[in-house]
């Protein structure tokens, strides 16, 4: 539904531009016509497109250039991950080797036991609890 009326828009709003055009400019409707064939066969000339399957011969080309860009991208695309993936193990290994470093932990046995605090273990009170 949505697709249809922008269609009939895009389709409304040509036609009011080409009207607007050949009002305002005193333009005739040949004089279009043929400015947009002159533009064309210019594009066939710049580009050797010549002959009557001029269009498949674009169509092959345009499918060509899109092959060969879409292979550029997956090579640089698998150029980039891998660079990442270097970086992010270097990156990895780096922080494992200070995390070892900072919490090796040597025990000797050779220290007494503390008692822990009241902070972290209270102790009971004789104390009976208040009553309101």
């Amino acid at each position: 539904m949505a697709k249809g009326k922008f269609l009939l828009g895009a389709l409304i709003g040509g036609a009011a531009a080409v009207y607007g055009t050949l009002k305002l400019t005193g333009t005739t409707k040949e004089e279009l016509i043929q400015a947009a064939q002159n533009k064309v066969n210019r594009f066939r000339e710049q580009n050797d497109l010549e002959g009557a399957d001029w269009e498949d011969e674009l169509k092959d080309r345009v499918f060509d250039s899109a092959v060969e860009l879409k292979n550029k991208v997956l090579e640089g695309k698998d150029e980039f991950l891998g660079a990442a993936q270097d970086s992010f193990q270097a990156s990895t290994d780096e922080l494992k080797d200070e995390l070892d470093e900072e919490n090796d932990v040597f025990v000797d046995g050779t220290d007494s036991y503390d008692e822990p605090t009241e902070v972290f273990m209270p102790h009971t009170h004789d104390e009976k609890p208040k009553v309101d």
